[in-house]
């Protein structure tokens, strides 16, 4: 408990404090901090009993000059959950030090505890971090389910708790970005006791997040993120619960963030659902793609007006073809929809209402845009 380090900025910070050099002692009396940091890794003699006896303890010039590395003052055991753990000693007149030994006791321990607390903190959160990103890379193949959960409850997660694996990507205008902000803002905002955080790749992060609590939490986020001047894209993938449903609900957020900017350019939180044709769409083989895409749509690619032309199919469909539904989404009068809609039936040579046309270009014009 009594690292070097921690122990030498306390006996600083004192030192200044009360205008008296103060030392500190590991459990075996070896001075590992001291306002004099001379005396780290000396011996201080005057400890030992003091260990031993768990008292505070005064020695006058006189007492010192037989005990090794001690000089006059006052050395009081440091107790951290009823076990010494070393002392803290004071240099000076007994009588002039004797008053500040209860005060450098009690501020030394509080601050080794909350040391403690923060590197338990920190170690858990790693390991919260670690465990996330082996959920996220788990293939069946590979390692065992029943050790990720055990890992899951020795960390007080339970992940048999629906949750679903949200991916942050930070936009960087700069080309590279520095991960580190991302990642604190994440973990202040959608990281707790209940949530595992972790770095998956350069201004990549994941967070699981109780399935219930997903949709408000990303909008928040994305709010405050903005607010502060931090850029960043949300995908939200499938619920699930378990080592392999969680793994799916990642491979879908990564889907999400590939696709959804494709499919939503305009939005900052892509959810899975919304994208899941294209998802299906995506694993079929290009060539396959490419010749349905021309094979539909030859007419339609030749035309300047194309990328107008097939944005029009895209919100028809989406609006479960009516008409004023999509000319209100893409902000047109319902005649100007119309129109085009005959423009494109012209241009194929094909009826509008003929049986499954309009389905099979929706698909093909969702094909394209992916191949974007």
């Amino acid at each position: 408990m009594l690292g070097q380090a921690l122990a030498q900025q306390i006996a600083n910070e004192i030192t200044d404090v009360i205008g008296h050099n103060v030392l500190i002692t590991d459990q075996t009396g070896i001075v590992v901090g001291s306002g004099d940091e001379s005396r780290v890794g000396q011996f201080h003699e005057a400890s030992v009993e003091v260990i031993r006896s768990r008292r505070t303890m005064a020695h006058s010039a006189e007492d010192v000059r037989d005990l090794v590395g001690t000089l006059p003052g006052v050395t009081v055991p440091l107790i951290i959950d009823d076990e010494v753990v070393g002392t803290v000693g004071l240099s000076g007149a007994p009588q002039e030090v004797e008053r500040f030994g209860l005060v450098v006791k009690r501020q030394t321990e509080i601050l080794m505890q909350e040391a403690a607390r923060i590197g338990l903190q920190v170690t858990q959160e790693r390991a919260g971090a670690e465990l996330l990103r082996e959920i996220c890379e788990w293939h069946h193949a590979g390692g065992e389910k029943a050790q990720l959960l055990r890992r899951a409850r020795t960390l007080g997660h339970d992940l048999n708790v629906p949750r679903r694996i949200v991916l942050v990507q930070g936009v960087s205008t700069a080309g590279e970005g520095d991960s580190e902000p991302l990642v604190r803002a994440v973990s202040k905002a959608l990281g707790s006791e209940r949530r595992l955080v972790a770095l998956l790749a350069r201004m990549v992060v994941a967070v699981a997040l109780l399935s219930d609590e997903t949709a408000q939490r990303c909008a928040d986020f994305v709010r405050e993120a903005d607010e502060r001047g931090l850029r960043v894209r949300v995908a939200i993938g499938s619920a699930g619960k378990g080592v392999a449903e969680l793994n799916l609900s990642a491979r879908d957020a990564f889907d999400a963030l590939q696709l959804g900017p494709i499919a939503h350019p305009h939005n900052t939180i892509h959810q899975i659902d919304d994208v899941r044709l294209q998802q299906a769409l995506a694993v079929v083989p290009i060539d396959s793609r490419t010749r349905l895409v021309h094979a539909m749509l030859a007419p339609l690619l030749a035309d300047r007006d194309w990328p107008t032309l097939r944005s029009t199919l895209i919100a028809w469909a989406d609006n479960a073809f009516n008409t004023t539904r999509a000319a209100n989404q893409l902000h047109v009068h319902r005649n100007t929809l119309i129109y085009r809609l005959d423009r494109i039936a012209k241009l194929l040579d094909r009826k509008r209402d003929e049986p499954g046309l309009a389905v099979a270009l929706y698909v093909t014009c969702v094909i394209d845009e992916l191949g974007r």
